[in-house]
């Protein structure tokens, strides 16, 4: 795996600079021993590492990251924005699932993103104290919402809207497209501590504008929590235990995630064909999150148009 930090400025003890000095002791090793068996690495010294550089060691024992072009498949992400207070929603719910899990598995995927003021919390009542809600989600309805309302779909935030059932045409029309980049994740969770690293590589197939991200998302499956549904059997709209799928926790790496190359002074430059970046990153999971339901799902986009190029998710847990 070529290691390469282009959108990382070096701090005064950055992972890579904690890598390197993993090394340092190595070459006395050498020099001692006849015969030195890989990993050529301290294990105490590991130990006293942040996650993201622990992994990011783990992570060179996997074969290089070189897709060629052509190798892999366009994949599609589906970003659902919806509240558990929105009554209309569970229907744009049953067709993300059917999206993500019946029909295109493996190829497309989801993000749901409860937001707006019907995914408001009410901690102190029986009903809907769970705050689903994100920094990040409120930027995403606040800027790239059009209508201002839930349920609303981005299909690789290309194709976007409120009629859930417009969904499967756009994404048939994606899954068409040639991806020009691939990405590769590599997850290290310790359950005991609940620190997770993860490490993204990325390469492209063609030139791209200085305006190319990488984002990095938390999300969790399967929660069990309040819904209205306007369409419910029981003649209640208010449902208990509503299953509740890749709801967003949070970002890795912000907001609106970060350039994928950087000259010296942090400004973005563009990407070239051929170019392969790897980046990683820490977290620390909250005990109130399932970590057996948690992925991470890694997405390159444009920043100025939005569009999504390609994404790829991941379990922390195996």
């Amino acid at each position: 795996m070529a290691l390469d930090f282009p959108s990382t400025a070096v701090s005064e003890c950055s992972p890579a600079m904690r890598v390197r000095s993993l090394f340092i002791p190595l070459l006395l090793l050498i020099g001692a021993c006849d015969v030195i068996e890989a990993p050529y690495f301290d294990p105490e010294a590991l130990a006293q590492l942040p996650a993201d550089a622990q992994c990011l060691i783990e992570a060179q024992q996997q074969p290089d990251f070189d897709p060629a072009p052509g190798s892999v498949p366009k994949r599609v992400l589906l970003e659902e924005m919806t509240g558990h207070k929105c009554g209309n929603c569970p229907r744009a719910g049953e067709m993300a699932y059917d999206l993500t899990r019946v029909q295109h598995p493996d190829r497309v995927y989801l993000v749901s993103i409860h937001a707006g003021p019907l995914a408001n919390s009410s901690p102190t009542a029986s009903k809907y104290f769970t705050d689903f809600t994100t920094e990040e989600g409120d930027a995403y309805f606040t800027t790239l919402n059009q209508a201002n309302a839930v349920p609303y779909g981005m299909i690789d935030r290309v194709d976007q809207g409120t009629n859930h059932n417009a969904w499967p045409g756009f994404v048939e029309a994606r899954l068409q497209e040639t991806p020009i980049s691939a990405l590769r994740i590599f997850n290290c969770y310790d359950p005991d501590s609940g620190s997770l690293g993860t490490v993204v590589d990325v390469k492209y197939f063609a030139d791209a504008p200085a305006s190319e991200r990488l984002c990095v998302f938390l999300v969790e499956d399967g929660i069990v929590d309040w819904q209205t549904d306007y369409s419910a059997p029981n003649g209640s709209p208010d449902i208990p235990d509503y299953v509740h799928h890749d709801v967003l926790r949070g970002s890795l790496n912000g907001t609106w995630g970060q350039p994928l190359r950087t000259d010296s002074n942090g400004d973005p430059q563009p990407v070239k064909s051929g170019e392969t970046f790897t980046h990683s990153y820490g977290y620390q999971i909250p005990d109130h999150f399932e970590a057996a339901n948690c992925k991470i799902v890694a997405f390159t986009y444009d920043f100025d148009t939005q569009e999504v190029r390609q994404v790829e998710v991941m379990p922390i847990v195996f």
